[in-house]
């Protein structure tokens, strides 16, 4: 990986490492491991295949010391931080997937002003970029907030995208402060993407969420003489 033959030369402070890799569980618990050695790293990253990356029963990281099993099924996330971005693993129909604090993607989606919101009926012409973003529930109770850059699909092709996060599969993010993360979305309980496309199966219930319904209703309650 490119990015990391680019880091800077490597302290002895290990805080320093070229790569750091993060687990999230579905416990909330978290783990981090360091590589300190720019060969190594490189030949971890380069060995990641995200298709392939949670349908293993375990992984497992070891050192001089000590090595360490974990379940790939009770694995939410793993994060690979480096110095840089790398969009070698993102999906091939993005030109961008990067991570959001809660505070920037409440910024972008102002859900405590309805009027605000982008509708999903829009004018949008098959192949204009659309910028949208995601609110993802994992289970074990974490978030993840997600701004989403992508071609405007034909209609018949804007289901896929609802196909590929229930699928159960991986799903690869840029870090906003430098490398990937990768999503088992088998542990995806559900999410919301704002604005939605204007096609929505024929099955959907049509409702207003409980944090929207509360502001429209405060709204109503000024509005009334």
């Amino acid at each position: 990986m490119k990015t990391l033959l680019r880091a800077k030369p490597i302290s002895k402070n290990i805080q320093a490492a070229p790569l750091e890799i993060r687990f999230q569980f579905v416990d909330g618990s978290e783990m981090n491991f360091f590589q300190p050695h720019p060969e190594t790293a490189e030949n971890i990253w380069n060995r990641i295949s995200p298709a392939n990356l949670f349908t293993r029963s375990r992984i497992v990281v070891a050192d001089d010391y000590s090595k360490s099993v974990f379940l790939s099924s009770q694995i939410n996330r793993i994060d690979f931080v480096f110095e840089g971005s790398d969009f070698s693993h993102l999906p091939n129909d993005h030109a961008d997937l990067v991570e959001l604090s809660e505070q920037e993607f409440r910024n972008r989606v102002p859900l405590d002003n309805p009027e605000r919101l982008e509708r999903r009926e829009q004018p949008r012409c098959v192949g204009d970029l659309l910028v949208s973003f995601l609110h993802l529930r994992m289970r074990g109770g974490s978030h993840i907030y997600l701004m989403n850059e992508t071609l405007v699909k034909l209609p018949v092709e804007n289901h896929s995208f609802m196909q590929r996060l229930v699928s159960g599969g991986c799903y690869s993010i840029r870090l906003k402060g430098g490398g990937q993360g990768f999503l088992n979305l088998a542990n995806l309980v559900g999410y919301t993407v704002y604005p939605g496309v204007p096609e929505i199966p024929s099955d959907s219930w049509m409702a207003v969420s409980s944090e929207q319904a509360g502001v429209c209703e405060q709204s109503n309650e000024q509005e009334r003489p």
